[in-house]
């Protein structure tokens, strides 16, 4: 009998150890969900510089987050998060306000905006799977929430970590009047004309002023960048035993996705903007490609149109000796080769 109780206190113990040890790793990991910081950074493309006026982030409570960074002239390309300036939070931010001049438009913007906070923090929760250079997997989080600003006011935020980058929100600023008094000291007194007109001429590039001048800026090619297609990637190798192992995908509307083996090996397709720079990892070389933008838009929005709602493969075939890549486009029946992508290099072997 006494054997019998013995058994039975242990079993309680054990029980009641499970319990506790069940209930601090639910603990830690709700913990764990929360535990959110980030850097805030402004970016812009590298043609059409801005430079932040004033702003800031608001939480659900309308309490300050933090506020934009101010970091001189801004253009380090659409694909890439800007500079960081001291300015981040660890709470979800709700609303969004930024005050920039947008130097090649020679005019000031505004956006004041709620934020799709459920969609922050989802992706915050969610985080991603990236390959460290050991070969390790590893979850993270994001670690940047940058704020894109293109000509005609389109506003754009994403959340931003190693290799990965995914599209929040379109916002659309507006127009509005700043004095060059308040942007910056003015010990010449510029007019409003004359500031615009001089930093016109200290940002932007010559081959841009040119492009102005004969064609105009293209406003709606950031809008364009953000439309999605159905694709994926395909090899072709002449060696059969040849595959991708991982691969790096930088997108027109500035995303960035980190494939590794485990997604490839499903070949499935993606909803994603057209692909712009992509590195290619297959298990003895790997290569990087750069496409055209008026090719793929011309080629994907043809398939679009010609077969709706019918996937497209992007068809990467190594030449012999994996000299160079021929990529082609196939969708139904049809297949393109493409013709303007440039191929920056093939390694290994």
């Amino acid at each position: 009998m006494e054997k019998e109780n013995d058994m039975y206190v242990k079993q309680i113990i054990i029980i009641t150890l499970a319990m506790l040890t069940i209930a601090c790793k639910e603990k830690t990991e709700h913990k764990m969900e929360y535990q959110i910081s980030y850097t805030v950074t402004t970016t812009a493309p590298e043609e059409y510089p801005i430079e932040v006026h004033i702003g800031y982030l608001l939480d659900q409570n309308k309490n300050l987050i933090c506020g934009m960074p101010k970091v001189g002239t801004e253009q380090s390309g659409w694909e890439y998060d800007g500079s960081a300036g001291g300015q981040g939070g660890s709470v979800i931010p709700h609303h969004l306000n930024l005050t920039y001049v947008a130097y090649a438009e020679k005019k000031f913007y505004e956006v004041d905006a709620p934020l799709p906070a459920d969609k922050i923090e989802a992706a915050f929760k969610k985080g991603y799977d990236h390959e460290e250079y050991n070969g390790d997997i590893v979850h993270n989080s994001y670690e940047y929430f940058t704020v894109g600003a293109a000509p005609g006011g389109v506003i754009v935020v994403w959340l931003s970590g190693t290799f990965n980058r995914i599209e929040i929100c379109r916002l659309q600023a507006k127009e509005v009047v700043v004095s060059p008094d308040d942007f910056y000291d003015n010990p010449h007194q510029h007019t409003q004309e004359q500031f615009f007109d001089r930093l016109f001429e200290i940002t932007v590039s010559d081959s841009i002023k040119a492009d102005i001048a004969s064609k105009g800026i293209p406003y709606g090619r950031w809008e364009k960048y953000r439309e999605r297609f159905k694709y994926r990637f395909v090899m072709q190798p002449y060696d059969e035993k040849d595959h991708f192992t991982l691969n790096y995908y930088t997108y027109f509307n500035g995303e960035l996705d980190e494939l590794l083996q485990k997604e490839l090996n499903k070949h499935a397709y993606y909803d994603k903007a057209a692909p712009y720079k992509c590195k290619f990892i297959f298990t003895k070389y790997s290569t990087e490609i750069i496409f055209n933008d008026q090719e793929m838009f011309e080629i994907f929005g043809m398939f679009k149109k010609k077969y709706p709602n019918k996937p497209i493969d992007v068809i990467i075939k190594p030449t012999f000796n994996y000299d160079s890549m021929e990529v082609f486009v196939k969708c139904e029946e049809k297949k393109i080769a493409l013709k303007n992508y440039k191929v920056r290099g093939v390694w290994g072997g």
